[in-house]
């Protein structure tokens, strides 16, 4: 599941789909979050993160990443998902930003911030790519730990 329909959750949701992802993309802005931005999404939510977030089903095999690129939309995001059962949460911005948007508190081992592999990347297309290569790797570091994978 993706919250954002940001430059580089575009080519996340591209990437992520051709890997073998199932695709949510969620966001506020219909003009953003649509079938012609985001063609290979299995499902497109148009809602604030609560009405979004109200409208998914969650389960502990899923992956999640906030890249809204607004403090109080990741804020309101994290607070509402925080206490689910997920496999991953990775959050766009430094370790500092993402205890921000908990009110300063601890960071749950679920949460991946920032997300993505540190490679250095820029532009939309590095950022997706690093962010499904860390995706990739907890998937694949579950399944050699035999930990079922629902």
């Amino acid at each position: 599941m993706i919250f954002g329909a940001s430059p580089d959750a575009v080519s996340l949701a591209s990437f992520a789909a051709k890997t073998g992802f199932s695709v949510t993309v969620c966001d506020w802005r219909e003009a953003l979050c649509n079938k012609k931005i985001f063609p290979n999404a299995d499902q497109l939510i148009v809602g604030s993160p609560q009405e979004a977030v109200s409208k998914l089903q969650f389960i502990p095999r899923d992956f999640v990443v906030i890249l809204t690129h607004q403090f109080q939309r990741d804020k309101e995001l994290l607070q509402l998902i925080v206490e689910k059962d997920l496999r991953y949460i990775g959050v766009m911005g430094s370790k500092q930003r993402t205890s921000r948007l908990l009110n300063f508190g601890e960071l749950p081992f679920q949460i991946s911030t920032p997300v993505g592999l540190t490679i250095g990347a820029e532009g939309p297309e590095e950022i997706a790519i690093s962010i499904l290569a860390e995706l990739i790797h907890v998937k694949k570091m579950l399944l050699k730990s035999k930990v079922p994978f629902l």
